[in-house]
């Protein structure tokens, strides 16, 4: 008999009522999860700081700090960079901060230009105020390995990342609260730590927010595994703290939360680092450049700055070219640079530091009828930079006075197409210096090197020829040359307060208290090479015998049919150590045969630095 139950066609649907009456009985009497509660996270994004309107994203985390799913959503309520996220429904204690927006920066002065992406994690369960900021950022992925793969608590994992931080800036002391507790407006130890690291990364990445970015993930994946950061980015970070100038970077961030009706006393940034914060004093910006005195004082900055460069590549160039013989098992005099190496980076990042000042008093200057010397002025500098640039690394970024506020990352520039670049910019600086004092001299002995360079030598000769033939200068006797500016075209007595001191290795290349740039010597030693390749012999020994006289030597028979050897030779002793022999070598074929190196060692590795923040770099063929 067929009944109820055994029917065939009622059976599903008894077998759905069933399970839908016991999932609805489970459903009554399950447990509530009394772990989610509702609670107020509230804070700051203190980059500079961030700006209202800025996103703030909060995500919920487990106890291994894996998203769990939950998310809320706020926004920054006003240019405190404050927020506030109420009753939000959280059932772990554990959380992640994004915050996406505009910020303050505190190295120009002004509001960016684009938006960053910050993040933080934290613990709630005993303070559910969190301030977001880079300190919280670059902890973030070293945190989260600490617990995953060495099993740290939490509170073990953020004091030991951010201890590691603090080591990789150079900071003098350990940390004494979390990242997120790290306030500026506290303006204590931390404060200063947190506003040096800070603009350390903004000087290094030039306020470029991309570039920015792209610095802020390196770091934070370089720290993730071990807690170190790789050499050559840990002199980067290095370079980016001495330069900071620190009364303007304090006096930018006090007038801004000035303006926000927050009274800051003085930063102190010095006191937390173990380097020097040796940055100039001139703040440069739009509304700087309005008298005299602030051309000036931008000029001085700017030789400063391209004076520490210079010293740089004097060092580096004078123990590629084995002129400097007391590091026999340093790395540029075995000729075994790499892209890590960190005087690489020091060196290419110093000159286009140097670069971004002149172009700005180019700028300024060139849009003022009462002030535009300085741009004349500044010029031959920004040409001295590029050269540099050239004859290390061939093709580079070319950025001027009319693109260098596009922080668009550039590609290489045809090294041909900047040396033109930069010839028709020294002429115009010629033209307008006039022949009173020594700037156009300079800009004459830069722009015959660089004609040199590309086989231009009618054209490097005749630059060459008006400094010889004006009569302002002569050789000094061997023993004065580096004493005094007798002979030097362009250059500083470090027995002066300039504001620029010796290295501290400068005993090493150094000849004498007065650095010249370019000096007299150069010159009739570089008249005498391009005579020699224009078949002027006779006038080419003339020249070169000036030289060797002054020098204690025997002068050359003008039948003398062996000359170059000679001229190397002079050039060698005379300049070595000032940055030209390497370039002699290379444009007269003698550099592989001369330094014992392979044909793509003439050229430098571009810095990974650089590789890595500008996705439009390629790296020179070799390395």
């Amino acid at each position: 008999m067929m009944t109820f139950f055994t029917n065939p066609y009622i059976r599903p649907f008894v077998l759905l009522f069933t399970i839908t009456f016991f999932l609805a009985c489970s459903k009554k009497n399950a447990p509530v999860d009394e772990s989610k509660q509702k609670t107020t996270i509230q804070g700051a994004v203190e980059k500079g700081p961030f700006v209202r309107g800025s996103v703030v994203t909060v995500y919920e985390l487990n106890s291994e700090l894996n998203p769990t799913g939950k998310t809320f959503k706020s926004e920054i309520l006003d240019d405190k960079g404050s927020f506030s996220l109420a009753d939000i429904e959280l059932a772990s204690n554990y959380v992640q901060l994004s915050v996406s927006g505009y910020y303050f920066n505190e190295v120009n002065g002004n509001l960016s230009s684009s938006q960053i992406t910050l993040n933080a994690i934290a613990d709630i369960s005993n303070n559910k105020s969190i301030n977001v900021n880079v300190l919280s950022h670059l902890e973030e992925k070293r945190v989260k390995s600490l617990m995953k793969k060495e099993k740290k608590s939490f509170s073990e994992a953020k004091k030991q990342a951010l201890t590691e931080i603090y080591a990789s800036f150079f900071v003098k002391t350990s940390p004494t609260t979390s990242s997120e507790l790290v306030s500026l407006t506290k303006n204590d130890d931390n404060s200063n730590i947190l506003l040096g690291i800070s603009a350390a990364l903004l000087s290094i990445s030039q306020s470029d927010n991309a570039k920015l970015t792209e610095l802020l993930s390196v770091l934070s994946t370089d720290l993730e595994n071990d807690g170190l950061v790789e050499e050559s980015l840990k002199q980067g970070l290095k370079q980016g703290l001495e330069g900071l100038n620190s009364k303007a970077i304090s006096d930018h961030l006090k007038n801004r939360y000035q303006s926000l009706n927050i009274t800051l006393p003085d930063f102190s940034m010095g006191k937390v680092f173990s380097v020097e914060l040796k940055g100039s004093d001139v703040i440069i910006g739009a509304n700087y450049f309005k008298t005299e005195q602030e051309y000036q004082a931008a000029y001085n900055a700017l030789l400063i700055a391209s004076t520490k460069a210079t010293e740089e590549y004097f060092k580096l160039e004078g123990l590629y070219s084995k002129t400097i013989s007391g590091l026999p098992q340093n790395d540029f005099y075995l000729h075994r640079v790499t892209p890590n190496h960190a005087n690489i980076a020091s060196l290419f990042s110093g000159l286009y530091n140097s670069i971004l000042r002149a172009n700005t008093i180019i700028d300024y200057a060139g849009k003022s009828s009462s002030f535009k010397s300085f741009k004349y002025k500044s010029y031959p500098h920004f040409a001295y930079n590029y050269w540099v640039l050239i004859n290390f690394w061939g093709n580079v970024p070319f950025v001027n006075s009319e693109n260098y506020k596009d922080y668009t990352p550039r590609p290489r520039t045809n090294a041909k197409e900047i040396s033109e670049t930069l010839m028709a910019g020294l002429d115009e600086a010629i033209q307008n210096l006039g022949n009173i004092g020594k700037d156009a001299d300079m800009a004459k002995a830069i722009a015959a090197r660089i004609a040199a360079d590309n086989g231009s030598y009618s054209l490097a000769k005749n630059y060459l020829s008006q400094i010889i033939d004006s009569k302002k200068y002569q050789l000094a006797s061997k023993s004065q040359i580096h004493t005094g500016a007798n002979e030097s075209i362009f250059g500083l007595d470090y027995d002066q307060p300039t504001g620029v001191t010796k290295p501290n290795d400068y005993n090493l290349y150094g000849k004498g208290n007065y650095r010249s740039l370019t000096r007299y010597t150069d010159v009739i030693l570089l008249a005498s090479e391009v005579n020699l390749k224009l078949n002027n012999k006779d006038e080419a020994i003339s020249l070169l015998n000036l030289v060797r006289v002054r020098n204690g030597k025997l002068p050359l028979s003008l039948n003398e049919s062996n000359v170059l050897p000679l001229l190397q030779e002079e050039v060698k002793d005379d300049l070595n150590n000032e940055g030209v022999f390497f370039a002699f070598l290379k444009r007269n074929s003698l550099a592989e045969s001369s330094l014992g190196i392979q044909s793509y060692q003439k050229l430098m590795p571009i810095p990974q630095m650089e590789m890595t923040l500008n996705m439009n770099m390629t790296q020179n063929p070799g390395y």
